[in-house]
C-alpha cells in the first residue's frame, strides 16, 4: 500500500467522521438556513482537509512499517479496500 493511498483513507476516514458527526447533530443544526448550512458543510469540510494536509504530504516518504502503523492505528483497512 502506497503512502498517497494510506493518505486517501485518512483524509477519508477523517471525512466520514464529520459527515457522521453532522448528521448526528442534525437537529440542533435545524434552525439554520440552507446558505448556513452550506457554511458549516463547506467551514468543517475545510477543517478536515487542514488535519489531513500534513499527514498526507508526509505520507509519500514514510516506510511501510509506518504506513502499516496508520492503517492500523485509524482502522483503514476499510478504507483503502475500496
Amino acid at each position: 500500500m502506497s503512502g498517497p493511498a494510506v493518505g486517501q483513507a485518512l483524509h477519508d476516514r477523517f471525512d466520514a467522521i464529520r459527515r457522521a458527526e453532522l448528521a448526528r447533530l442534525k437537529k440542533k443544526l435545524a434552525g439554520l438556513s440552507d446558505d448556513e448550512r452550506r457554511h458549516v458543510e463547506a467551514i468543517t469540510a475545510d477543517i478536515i482537509l487542514a488535519i489531513a494536509r500534513v499527514p498526507t504530504s508526509a505520507l509519500s516518504e514514510a516506510k511501510p512499517q509506518a504506513l502499516e502503523a496508520l492503517v492500523r492505528l485509524f482502522a483503514l483497512e476499510h478504507s483503502v479496500a475500496r
